[in-house]
C-alpha cells in the first residue's frame, strides 16, 4: 500500500510506495486551503522598437503590510513579432526583476483570479499592470534579476513562448512590499516591433 504524509499547510509530502521507496517533495505553503491564484494580461498597443534598457514594462506589488506571502510557481512570458527587424540587427533582453520601495503607475490595472473559487481567500497581492511603452517607477528600487529571456531579432515574424516552473527550492518568494516585474534588461532591436502576453501562478500563505 503506498503511504502519502503530508506537512502542515502542505509544505512537506512524503511518499512512500509499496517496496519502501520514499520520496520527498518541497510544497507550497497553502496550496490545500485553495489560496492559489494566477493573474495575465498583455497591452493591445504595439511595443516600440528600440525599448530602452531598464524600461518596466509590467509589474505585480505584494501588499507592503500584508500578513502573507508569495510563492511564485510559473512565470510564463509570450513573445509576438509585429514588425520584423532589419537584417545583421542586434537582439534584446527582458528580464523578471524584483523591486521594492514602491508601487509602479500608468498602465492598464489587472485583478489576479482564485483557480479554485469555492476555497481560499482574497490575494493580498496590492497591484497588477502592464503598458506597451512604459510603466511609471517613481521611487520603484529594482533588485534581483530573476529570469532573464531573450527578444530576438526577426527577419520573419514568428511568436514565441517562455515558461519558467519553478519547483521546490526554485520557488521564488516575495515578501510583503515586495514586487516582480518585466523590465528590459537590454534594449529591444532596433527597428523590430511587438507585442506581448504574460501570466503569473502563484500561491499565497
Amino acid at each position: 500500500m503506498a503511504i502519502q504524509i503530508v506537512g502542515i499547510n502542505n509544505s512537506r509530502q512524503v511518499d512512500v510506495d509499496p517496496n519502501r521507496n520514499m520520496t520527498y517533495r518541497r510544497g507550497v505553503p497553502g496550496t490545500l486551503t485553495g489560496s492559489s491564484f494566477v493573474v495575465s494580461g498583455g497591452p493591445s498597443n504595439v511595443c516600440a522598437a528600440a525599448l530602452a534598457s531598464g524600461t518596466m514594462l509590467m509589474a505585480l506589488r505584494h501588499h507592503p503590510t500584508a500578513s502573507t506571502k508569495v510563492y511564485i510557481t510559473r512565470l510564463v512570458f509570450t513573445y509576438n513579432v509585429a514588425a520584423t527587424g532589419s537584417s545583421g540587427g542586434v537582439p534584446g533582453e527582458i528580464a523578471w526583476q524584483r523591486f521594492t520601495s514602491a508601487t509602479p503607475t500608468g498602465g492598464v490595472a489587472r485583478t489576479p483570479a482564485r483557480k479554485d473559487t469555492s476555497q481560499g481567500q482574497v490575494s493580498q497581492v496590492v497591484d497588477v499592470r502592464d503598458h506597451s511603452a512604459s510603466l511609471t517607477t517613481t521611487g520603484v528600487v529594482t533588485t534581483d534579476l530573476l529570469v532573464i529571456n531573450p527578444i530576438p531579432n526577426y527577419t520573419v515574424g514568428p511568436s514565441q513562448v517562455f515558461m519558467t516552473y519553478l519547483d521546490e527550492d526554485e520557488i521564488i518568494r516575495l515578501a510583503a512590499g515586495d514586487g516582480i516585474g518585466l523590465v528590459m534588461n537590454v534594449a529591444g532591436p532596433a527597428t523590430e516591433t511587438w507585442t506581448y502576453t504574460y501570466a503569473i501562478h502563484y500561491t499565497e500563505a
